[in-house]
């Protein structure tokens, strides 16, 4: 949906209410902007590193010892995707709107949901990998590096609800500083394999988590509310949970299915195109880290009056930079993998241009999808999301073995494409209904 110039000043006006408080000087306005240019900071140190990470693995191991790499990575994603859906999504749109006295006690239940999570993914990847490969060590490798990834995502977008996002971009920095140090040392000593790159991981992950726990804030114990917040927590993550494993499937399904036609080292070089697109993924995770604590609040505060505007501005936003990236990285791609990655890379600049005509599409998702978790009503995001990967699972094998990576990558744009023209045919639905009626919106 466009945004207009009163939406902008809807929104302005939401973020005051949000606030709880009159905007009268310029302390406290920077205060208010520290948060969101925090963020952005943070998401582009990460994906700076993510990016520079991605090259020294590439350039050490090969393109067949990165792809084993990658596709054990994959399944740590897997489990990304679950947690965000179970823990995580209901966490940062469920706190934030509740009061002073209600946030120490949910805090501390969703940080047991967590620690076992943690045992139960971590465990599963481990005994999954080693029987997937026949390598005891790089599946206990991969499980110990899901864990400490998981609990430093998790600590990360904790700390983001609670309002530190100082403290995010300090343990961000360690973490990503430790572990690319980490790998350039070993690449140098030519001691670098999937294993041990599997294994630094993990090491900077739990140690930038060790360092998070002094400002974990304010918690409480009380075991009477531990039901009730377990079961509000899971009535809003219970079909995130479902489009996560479907977005998953969407994601990465197709290219395990392109990695079995067309060799393994077919995912390393798309893993490789997707590195050049970081840039693209920070837009995405800056919002996920401001908009969503914005919308629920705004939707206590002042209803669908109040989570209109918050919507439209994300929308407008993610659609215009995605936009704005796609056409630079068409531009720029062949360079950018050439320099990246070698000449024999540069053969694939055209896949960087095909997969950047996702993101504008997945940005105004994105917007419509924090709507919804605004709501509880995540229903409706699973039923776009699933729609998609049926698409996406029922033309995925002869479209590749028809069209090679142009049939994926067509693939993957048209289930994106089908997302989103769902999810604005439910929201449309929504928000069109009487400010009244938002008691029958809200779970029981």
């Amino acid at each position: 949906m466009p945004a207009h110039p009163r939406d902008l000043r809807a929104l302005a006006g939401a973020r005051r209410a949000v606030l709880g408080r009159r905007v009268p000087g310029r302390r406290v306005l920077a205060r208010v902007a520290a948060g969101p240019a925090l963020s952005v900071a943070d998401q582009a140190l990460v994906s700076a590193c993510n990016f520079a990470t991605t090259i020294v693995l590439a350039h050490a191991l090969g393109l067949e010892a990165f792809g084993l790499f990658s596709t054990a990575w994959i399944a740590v994603l897997l489990t990304v995707s679950l947690q965000l859906g179970l823990v995580v999504c209901p966490m940062i749109s469920i706190g934030p709107g509740l009061g002073d006295e209600a946030r120490p006690a949910y805090y501390a239940i969703v940080l047991v949901h967590e620690a076992a999570f943690l045992t139960l993914a971590g465990g599963a990847v481990a005994i999954g990998l080693a029987l997937a490969f026949g390598d005891r060590a790089l599946g206990l490798a991969a499980g110990v590096a899901c864990a400490a990834h998981l609990a430093q995502d998790f600590c990360r977008r904790y700390l983001f609800a609670r309002g530190r996002p100082p403290v995010v971009l300090g343990i961000d920095a360690l973490n990503q500083g430790i572990k690319l140090a980490g790998l350039i040392l070993l690449s140098r000593a030519g001691m670098l394999s999937p294993t041990r790159a599997l294994e630094v991981v993990a090491a900077s992950a739990a140690l930038s988590c060790l360092c998070a726990i002094p400002f974990r804030g304010a918690l409480a114990w009380r075991a009477g509310e531990f039901g009730a917040a377990s079961r509000r927590q899971w009535h809003s993550g219970r079909w995130l949970v479902l489009t996560g494993l479907m977005q998953w499937l969407s994601g990465y399904g197709g290219l395990l299915v392109a990695g079995a036609l067309l060799g393994v080292t077919l995912i390393g070089v798309l893993r490789a195109a997707q590195s050049i697109l970081g840039v693209l993924n920070l837009i995405r995770d800056a919002l996920e880290n401001i908009v969503p604590p914005i919308a629920g609040r705004a939707l206590a505060q002042g209803g669908l009056h109040g989570l209109r505007p918050v919507i439209g501005v994300t929308a407008a936003i993610g659609f215009a930079g995605g936009l704005s990236f796609t056409a630079l990285l068409a531009l720029t791609g062949k360079s950018l993998l050439a320099a990246a990655f070698g000449p024999d890379m540069a053969a694939y600049a055209w896949v960087v241009a095909w997969y950047s005509l996702l993101f504008p599409v997945s940005l105004v998702s994105f917007a419509q999808i924090c709507a919804f978790r605004a709501l509880e009503r995540t229903g409706a995001v699973f039923a776009a999301t699933a729609a998609a990967a049926a698409l996406n699972l029922a033309l995925v094998y002869p479209a590749v073995r028809g069209f090679g990576i142009e049939g994926l990558l067509g693939v993957a744009i048209t289930s994106e494409v089908l997302v989103c023209l769902v999810l604005a045919g439910l929201l449309r639905r929504v928000l069109r209904a009487p400010s009244g009626t938002l008691g029958s919106l809200q779970p029981a």
